[in-house]
């Protein structure tokens, strides 16, 4: 073996392997269903199964109606931190799913969760479906379908509740159900919060 050989196998040895951290993350749900208007709850722990220090840069949920709380930031290899997080169920019906981004000093971040749970309709009467029109359930609820109409305008605010579609087609009993509103299945009324072309144009959508 030549001198140099040798000499390059030693250097080598004596680097040791570049040390990443590595995130697992498991996820929790206290409960996969709950009535409409209680508040759902649940965390994920978060463990460094790497070999060095893991930084959790930021975390953030899809809407403003979940809350998170995470009480450390930094884990050594083999520590684990618990991040809870508090969904406002008011004003939602069905199955619904919201996403949780974890930005780390990972190569392969961020790292995305998605929660999914259902939101039951009974107990429905006397609940607040108007709630989703607050400021911190607005931008997912109605921000994003501003200045829209038709088929983006019910994309927007729409299809998160009703993928499906809705089964009648009779302009008076559409136009009362999305200016009014429902209270027995949950769906709030966007009467103060809709022109009246966008109104039209999501009835002549449905009537398709």
């Amino acid at each position: 073996m030549s001198r140099g050989l040798l000499l390059g196998m030693v250097l080598l040895s004596a680097v040791p392997l570049f040390a990443e951290p590595r995130l697992s993350i498991t996820s929790h749900l206290d409960s996969k269903s709950v009535l409409t208007g209680e508040e759902l709850t649940g965390h994920l722990i978060l463990s460094n199964e790497g070999k060095d220090l893991l930084h959790i840069r930021g975390v953030r949920s899809s809407c403003g109606c979940t809350t998170l709380r995470l009480k450390e930031r930094r884990l050594k290899p083999g520590d684990s931190v618990q991040l809870d997080f508090v969904v406002d169920t008011r004003g939602k019906l069905g199955r619904i799913e919201k996403t949780i981004t974890l930005h780390t000093n990972e190569e392969d971040s961020p790292h995305v969760v998605t929660v999914d749970f259902h939101a039951l309709p009974d107990g429905m009467s006397g609940a607040d479906t108007q709630a989703i029109f607050e400021p911190h359930c607005a931008s997912c609820h109605l921000d994003p379908g501003i200045a829209l109409q038709s088929e983006p305008l019910y994309n927007a605010v729409c299809a998160m509740c009703h993928a499906s579609g809705i089964k009648t087609r009779d302009s008076s009993a559409l136009k009362h159900w999305i200016s009014e509103g429902n209270a027995q299945v949950g769906m709030p009324g966007f009467k103060h919060h809709l022109t009246a072309g966008q109104l039209q144009s999501l009835i002549k959508l449905l009537q398709q």
